[in-house]
């Protein structure tokens, strides 16, 4: 009897593993990704475990293939040989990073391009399709009238709005050469894969998704699960438009949230509003979040997406992406190195999936205790909270009341090591220690980011 109770129990825990989604077998969700945006492998290398410290889970190199030749970033979104890594390092560059990477615990994701091929000839409108080695005109869509003639241009002013998806999968981007996904695209494509996965690669952005069909995603995706034994972590670069949404492509693979970009961006720039917080997202957790990527930045793109007059208020935007409890925060690299927040908040952010992990609470909330379009003010639970001042002026208010939030006890500040106390008062909740005994409710310079994470209550007695 008792065996019989065994072998149902038994039968029952497999129906239930082989029944749930694909993704409850997907890999850990990475804390934060440092986004190694057009640097070489060997640098990357050099500084690798120094971004684990900082509390980084993954590094983003950029495309690996060999690209057209010449050191514009742009460059290595044009593929010209999947099968010869070259232009930012070697295969065995590649291999020393990957091993260096996960020898301090942080792994490796890989940008990868399939959408199209570069433009070979300078022009915008034919190519010689001869030229890349593997593949033949065949493989590519072009006019019917001419091969290698462009049939068509995708952008914003052509297609992107008129209601159906053809423009988008079928239309050059500019003089991009578009790929037919013919057995042998995807064959090439696959060994490409599979290439940087033997090199011990952890996962892979997919460039343009959005121009590539819907089926071919998900049978690359399924491949690299195959193929990984489903610990890759990958997403998908979806930029939406009138005819595309995030949720079109968020049934396969996570997707970059432009959504919460443009909503972030109304808030953070000089006339926005901070009470406008919380910031409209994309529903899903696993979504790659950003306060800005190599897209939004105007001195990278002169195309660039909906980008920041002041690139110092995209900075305020990525401290809001990293205290957030939903997302897979993205971090451009020079933003890591020219804001004195954002690598503080990385650690805020390793903490709370700590602590969250162990069962505490680290719910998100944007707590309603200041009236100002400047300041806004986020609990984790009763596990951290999250200040920032967008405003030019130091914000500073001798009482704040906290009664209706889940904070109570001591916080230390991540990067400026001051404490920061909440007790009861005559049933009530309020900022007793902020810094010092001698002074209680806020205070936050202009033009910065505060991460506090629970402590015992002794660090808040000491001094």
């Amino acid at each position: 009897m008792v065996f019989r109770k065994y072998v149902l129990v038994l039968t029952f825990i497999l129906f239930l593993l082989f029944s749930l989604p694909g993704n409850a077998f997907a890999a850990d969700q990475p804390v934060a990704i440092f986004h190694a945006f057009n640097q070489n492998y060997k640098d990357v290398e050099s500084f690798v475990c120094d971004l684990g410290k900082q509390g980084y889970s993954h590094v983003q190199i950029s495309p690996a293939q060999e690209s057209n030749p010449g050191n514009e970033w742009w460059k290595r979104y044009q593929p010209f040989d999947y099968s010869v890594i070259e232009g930012l390092g070697s295969e065995d560059d590649l291999k020393d990073l990957v091993d260096e990477a996960h020898g301090c615990n942080v792994r490796v994701i890989a940008d990868v391009v399939f959408n199209h091929m570069g433009n070979l000839d300078g022009g915008e409108g034919f190519e010689n399709l001869n030229k890349f080695p593997g593949l033949s005109s065949s493989d590519f869509k072009t006019a019917d009238s001419s091969t290698g003639q462009r049939p068509c241009e995708a952008s914003e002013n052509n297609g992107y709005s008129d209601g159906n998806r053809n423009s988008e999968l079928n239309c050059w981007l500019g003089g991009l050469p578009d790929l037919n996904f013919t057995d042998n695209v995807k064959n090439i494509q696959k060994a490409h894969i599979k290439k940087l996965l033997d090199l011990g690669i952890d996962g892979f952005r997919f460039d343009a998704a959005k121009h590539i069909p819907k089926n071919v995603v998900k049978e690359y995706i399924d491949f690299i699960d195959r193929e990984s034994a489903r610990k890759a972590w990958n997403y998908l670069e979806v930029i939406e438009d009138n005819d595309t949404k995030a949720e079109d492509y968020n049934g396969i693979a996570a997707v970059t949230d432009f959504r919460l970009y443009n909503s972030m961006k109304d808030a953070f720039t000089f006339f926005g509003d901070l009470r406008s917080l919380p910031a409209n997202a994309v529903n899903d957790s696993r979504s790659a979040t950003f306060g800005t990527n190599h897209d939004t930045i105007r001195s990278l793109n002169d195309k660039a997406i909906n980008p920041y007059d002041d690139i110092t208020d995209s900075y305020l935007a990525t401290a809001y992406v990293l205290a957030r409890e939903d997302g897979t925060p993205l971090i451009f690299n020079e933003d890591n190195l020219k804001s004195p927040y954002i690598n503080f908040g990385v650690k805020f952010r390793q903490i709370m999936t700590q602590r969250g992990a162990e069962g505490r609470n680290v719910k998100e909330n944007i707590l309603k205790v200041t009236d100002s379009n400047t300041v806004a003010v986020m609990e984790r639970g009763d596990e951290g909270f999250f200040v920032e001042n967008k405003g030019l002026n130091r914000f500073d208010v001798p009482v704040l009341d906290l009664t209706l939030s889940n904070l109570e006890g001591c916080y230390k500040e991540l990067r400026n090591d001051f404490t920061v106390a909440i007790e009861q008062r005559d049933g009530k909740k309020f900022v007793t220690r902020w810094g010092s005994a001698d002074r209680g409710g806020m205070e936050i310079q202009g033009r910065d980011a505060l991460y506090f994470i629970r402590e015992p209550f002794s660090q808040c007695q000491a001094g």
